[in-house]
C-alpha cells in the first residue's frame, strides 16, 4: 500500500505544536532542524501512546527501536508566530525494521514537510539489530495496514 504522506487524512494521530521564536533562522523562517524536532515529537508520542500501550494491553513483549535513517522532503516554509500539526503513522513492517511516515502541516493545513523514518529493532543488551518477535510484528502490521495508522 502506497500512501500520500502529504494527505492529512491518512493520519489518525497528530500532535499540535507551537512554533517558537527560537526556531527562526537567519532567513526569517522556521529552521529545517526545527521541522525534524516537531516530527520527532509526533513519532515518539505515536509510538508511546498508541503502539506501545496497545501492545502492553495485549500482553505482548516490550520492544525497542532506534532511528536508522531519516528521509525528509521540505514542501514549504513556516513562520513565527504560528502553530503546526505534526502527524505520524506506521507505513511498513519488516523483519528487523519498520517505517514510520510523517506529515507536518501549518496552521492553514498546508503540508510543509514529509518524513520517512526507518526504525531498526534493537536488542538492548547487545545494542545490535534483531528481528521483531512474531507476535509484535503481526501487531505492528495491523497498524501499517489500517486506513489511519491506528490499527482499527
Amino acid at each position: 500500500m502506497s500512501l500520500d504522506l502529504t494527505d492529512r487524512r491518512i493520519y489518525g494521530f497528530a500532535t499540535e505544536e507551537h512554533l517558537r521564536f527560537a526556531d527562526v533562522d537567519a532567513n526569517g523562517h522556521i529552521n529545517n532542524g526545527a521541522f525534524l524536532q516537531l516530527l520527532e515529537n509526533a513519532r515518539v508520542s505515536y509510538m508511546r501512546t498508541i503502539v506501545r500501550q496497545s501492545l502492553k494491553k495485549s500482553g505482548l513483549p516490550r520492544f525497542r527501536v532506534v532511528v536508522g535513517r531519516l528521509e525528509i522532503d521540505f514542501k514549504r516554509q513556516m513562520f513565527f508566530p504560528g502553530r503546526a500539526t505534526a502527524c505520524a503513522r506506521l507505513l511498513e513492517v519488516h523483519e528487523r525494521k519498520c517505517v514510520i511516515g510523517h506529515g507536518l502541516f501549518d496552521g492553514e493545513g498546508n503540508c510543509t514537510a514529509v518524513l520517512k523514518a526507518i526504525m531498526v529493532s534493537l536488542n538492548e543488551e547487545t545494542h545490535r539489530s534483531m528481528p521483531f518477535e512474531s507476535a509484535v510484528r503481526a501487531e505492528l502490521e495491523k497498524y501499517a495496514a489500517s486506513e489511519d495508522g491506528l490499527g482499527s
